[in-house]
Formats: C-alpha cells, sequence, structure tokens
C-alpha cells in the first residue's frame, strides 16, 4: 500500500484503530524494504570490492606474464636467427640459387617460372615451404610480373650460411 494515499484517506479524520493498524503495517513494510535495500547495498559493496581486488590481480598477472613473454622473445630472437632450416627442397634450393646468381633480394614470378625446369606446382609449393621456413616472403603483387618474392633477414643469412 502506499503510504501517501493512506495518510491521505485519514486526512481531518480521528485515527482509529484499523487506521492505526494500517500506519503502523505501512511503516513496517517501509523498514524492511529499507533494511532489505541495505542489505543489498552492503553486499554490493563486498562485491565490487572483491572485484576489484580480482582486477588488480589479474593486471598483476598480465603484467607478470608479458615481462615473461617479452623476456622469452628476446632470448628466441638471437636463437631463431642463428637457427637455420637444415634442408630445403630441391625445387626451394634452385629457387634460392636463382637469388644466389642474381646477386639479388627480390624477384618476380615471372623471372622464376620461366629460369626452372619444373612445373608449375611444384614452384608453388617450394614458394610455400621457403615462406613457411621464414627464408622468402612476398612482398607486394605487380600485374603480368605476378608476386614479388623477398628474401626475409633470416633468408639472407641461410644463403650466406649455405654458401659457406
Amino acid at each position: 500500500m502506499d503510504i501517501i494515499n493512506i495518510l491521505s484517506s485519514i486526512k481531518g479524520k480521528v485515527l482509529d484503530a484499523s487506521h492505526f493498524d494500517l500506519l503502523k503495517h505501512a511503516y513496517d513494510l517501509q523498514n524492511e524494504n529499507i533494511e532489505q535495500l541495505k542489505n543489498n547495498n552492503q553486499a554490493l559493496k563486498e562485491s565490487n570490492q572483491l572485484l576489484e581486488e580480482k582486477i588488480a590481480r589479474l593486471e598483476e598477472d598480465n603484467r607478470t606474464l608479458t615481462r615473461s613473454l617479452e623476456n622469452v622473445t628476446a632470448q628466441l630472437e638471437p636463437a631463431r636467427a642463428d637457427t637455420i632450416q637444415p634442408e630445403v627442397s630441391e625445387v626451394a634450393q634452385a629457387i634460392l640459387e636463382l637469388y644466389r646468381e642474381r646477386d639479388i633480394i627480390k624477384l618476380y614470378e615471372a623471372e622464376i617460372f620461366p629460369a626452372l625446369q619444373f612445373g608449375r606446382i611444384e614452384v608453388e609449393a617450394a614458394f610455400d615451404e621457403l615462406e613457411k621456413a621464414d627464408i622468402l616472403r612476398v612482398v607486394y603483387i605487380v600485374p603480368n610480373q605476378g608476386k614479388c618474392y623477398a628474401l626475409t633477414d633470416h633468408g639472407k643469412k641461410y644463403l650466406v650460411q649455405d654458401r659457406a
């Protein structure tokens, strides 16, 4: 019941027992609601505090993991640069030989396909192999020339070490 309606209904009247009981009941309900709201508010404050603590822990964990990842990455980079693919296929080796013979770091498909005695599928597979080994990468595509493959830093080291 709305307390305002109750008060309006008894305005100018003498307060009898039934009206008193209605008012008391309305106030009791209102007090119960206030207590419930206080309890809910306290529970939300506690929940919020727990969530803030969890966020702080997770952020610290995230910073720790980021630092660890940076350290591991920094350690792997020199090892990765020094690690040379042990062997590549015959077709991939022929592609790399073109780079070595021409003493160039970029070649187009239009230059590579005619210079090799292998089928298109074999050469495409060799390109995939060299890309996965981080020796070559596509830098751009030019109409009538095809993809331009460039030696990566790892690929340059591979060719230099392969020659030795």
